[in-house]
């Protein structure tokens, strides 16, 4: 039958590698459309297109528990078992980068420690963007590099609870896998080599509160001396032969006519204020009933 693990398959974790998948969420890909139109009698040299036709990654979504077709083709494969050269490939080819990401779910499930941190860490340098289909059924963007971490670190994803990893401090201890080198090491030793080659600048030195008190000091006295000399060259320009008599005469003029507008000023001001008295005190004595006054 379809749905029904080939005969010469190896068990995986002891167990059918189909049942690597929750039953209910096996269920519900056999009752999928995309399943049953896609997947049927699918071999494994064709499996190769329907993972480059991928256009997002997922688990399942929506209230009635839909399984993406990303979670339909891991099945398929965990059903099909093909060879590890052929799963290689699928991960090496970076052409198609949801066919890629087939091959490292299948290879987190299926391989073991020492291979999976050997095949899925190289990935970490692969940027390119994924859309993701949330529960909800939304697309969201994330990145390759997102997708390997959560594979080596989340106890499920995409809906699929992942067989338990080995440490890989274990690992390490044990001599059965290399210290991990990441990518940016090369880069923070070349910032570090270019910060230590530049020559420290010399700060300079703050002004003690003894010198700057002298500063100010200094220019206060500037600025009394200056004002001195000021007032001394109006005295003497004043007193000089040049400061003539007609310069006086005319400056006396000037004066006796500010003092004359002040007072023709003043004598406008007391007439209208009388003015403005009498008419006041004839409205008054006109609504008593009395003559006005004469002006």
């Amino acid at each position: 039958m379809a749905n029904r693990t080939v005969k010469d398959a190896v068990t995986i974790k002891g167990t059918n590698p189909q049942y690597l998948v929750e039953k209910i969420i096996r269920t519900r890909i056999y009752d999928s459309l995309y399943w049953k139109e896609h997947c049927f009698a699918l071999t494994a040299e064709h499996v190769v297109d329907k993972g480059a036709d991928l256009r997002y990654i997922g688990g399942v979504y929506a209230g009635n528990v839909k399984p993406t077709p990303f979670l339909c083709l891991i099945l398929k494969l965990l059903q099909l078992q093909p060879d590890k050269d052929v799963i290689l490939e699928f991960l090496k080819q970076k052409d198609f980068k949801y066919l890629r990401a087939l091959a490292a779910m299948y290879i987190r499930l299926t391989f073991n420690s020492v291979e999976i941190f050997t095949l899925l860490e190289p990935l970490y340098a692969d940027y390119r963007k994924l859309r993701y289909m949330n529960r909800m059924g939304q697309f969201e963007l994330i990145h390759m590099d997102e997708f390997i971490d959560s594979l080596l670190r989340e106890d499920s994803y995409c809906d699929i609870q992942l067989p338990r990893l080995q440490k890989r401090q274990a690992l390490e201890e044990s001599n059965q896998i290399d210290p991990y080198v990441s990518s940016l090491d090369e880069d923070l030793d070349n910032l570090s080599e270019s910060e230590s080659d530049e020559e420290p600048k010399e700060k300079p030195k703050p002004l003690t509160r003894r010198r700057n008190r002298s500063r100010s000091r200094s220019v206060s006295r500037e600025r009394d001396r200056r004002r001195g000399e000021d007032d001394r060259d109006r005295r003497r320009r004043h007193d000089s032969p040049e400061y003539s008599r007609r310069d006086r005469e005319r400056a006396r003029e000037k004066e006796r006519e500010r003092e004359k507008e002040r007072k023709s000023r003043k004598k406008d001001k007391t007439k209208d204020d009388e003015e403005r008295e009498i008419e006041e005190s004839n409205a008054l004595r006109a609504k008593l009933g009395l003559a006005p006054l004469e002006r």
